[in-house]
């Protein structure tokens, strides 16, 4: 394996962590929009206290390695996605502003910081959708606005995204909590776990309809064996939830992220960007890699970073584990 393919599937695992981390703390965000009780949205809250702003390092080391190891894919995803990527920025921004500020108007800012936790995962998926899909872009650029990313089938792939996080965050929040809230969360893993496996069939169905080059390669041997090990644990984790085993159940709902996110970029190798409007212009990982000498060097150190960034992650969950209850925190 080449050091431009190492550092492609490397990446995949750095944002299926984040999302796998992260995720459920911007479920748990999205679903204060359906609480109403002001003491289970504190809890709710307390549960993602101790390590919300942690998880973002995920997405932060991801970010850095694309900038090193493929400086011109940056540039086109910046012309092509730029203001996508700028609304995505602030929602971070105003995401902790929301967590930080909630205080001097818990209703109000409980609602905003929904409504960002739910935006976040949708603008990630919606970017996603249009690298599977491909975008309209050739040697002159990038032709389209920010409307022009909203189409269909990166919109699928948002709603998938923005499920599925939802789903994580409640197994979360029935992992955590006691009581009437632990059962409220469980009913509401159910609700999104049935949105989240429905929408996964249309993301399928449509990367057939829009995304055929994408579509060859899940239908490989081993894209479909990826595909039959998610259906099976995402089925599995349905029945956990029903059953009330709620540490298992956030286990997979877990390991489905970087399964996902593994699959994903399976379908996508070798090209970062295909074309819909130039069936010739495909920028793949080795067209737009760095130096290999760069490549080499710079992927030894991420990985002990990761591995840094995983052992504080795990010793913090440790620190903090356990039932939370209304009387802790700081909210």
């Amino acid at each position: 394996m080449d050091y431009a393919t190492a550092w492609f599937y490397f990446s995949a695992f750095l944002l299926g962590m984040y999302l796998a981390f992260d995720g459920f703390d911007l479920g748990i965000g999205t679903l204060l929009a359906f609480i109403k009780n002001q003491r289970d949205r504190d809890v709710l809250v307390n549960t993602i206290a101790p390590v919300w702003d942690g998880n973002e390092v995920w997405f932060i080391t991801w970010g850095a390695g694309i900038f090193a190891m493929w400086p011109a894919l940056y540039a086109t995803l910046f012309s092509t996605f730029y203001l996508a990527v700028w609304l995505l920025a602030f929602l971070f921004i105003f995401r902790a502003v929301g967590f930080e500020f909630r205080n001097k108007n818990k209703d109000l800012w409980d609602k905003l910081f929904a409504l960002v936790s739910a935006l976040i995962p949708l603008v990630i998926g919606v970017i996603v959708g249009n690298l599977v899909m491909g975008i309209p872009i050739d040697a002159k650029g990038f032709h389209g606005s920010l409307l022009t990313l909203f189409r269909p089938y990166p919109l699928i792939v948002g709603l998938f995204v923005l499920f599925a996080v939802t789903w994580h965050g409640a197994n979360w929040g029935a992992y955590k909590t006691t009581g009437k809230l632990q059962e409220t969360m469980r009913k509401y893993a159910f609700t999104f776990w049935v949105l989240t496996v429905v929408f996964l069939l249309l993301t399928v169905i449509g990367m057939k309809i829009w995304a055929p080059l994408r579509f060859e390669r899940l239908m490989t041997p081993l894209g479909l064996f990826l595909t039959v090990v998610i259906l099976v644990a995402g089925l599995l984790d349905g029945y956990l939830i029903k059953k009330g085993v709620d540490k298992l159940a956030f286990y997979i709902s877990w390991l489905a992220f970087p399964l996902v996110v593994g699959l994903i970029y399976y379908t996508m190798y070798p090209y970062w960007v295909i074309s819909t409007t130039d069936p010739n212009f495909k920028l793949s990982i080795h067209d737009l890699a760095a130096s290999p000498l760069t490549l080499q060097a710079v992927l030894g150190v991420s990985v002990i970073l990761a591995v840094i960034i995983m052992t504080y992650t795990l010793y913090v969950y440790k620190m903090f584990g356990g039932k939370v209850t209304e009387a802790e925190g700081y909210y």
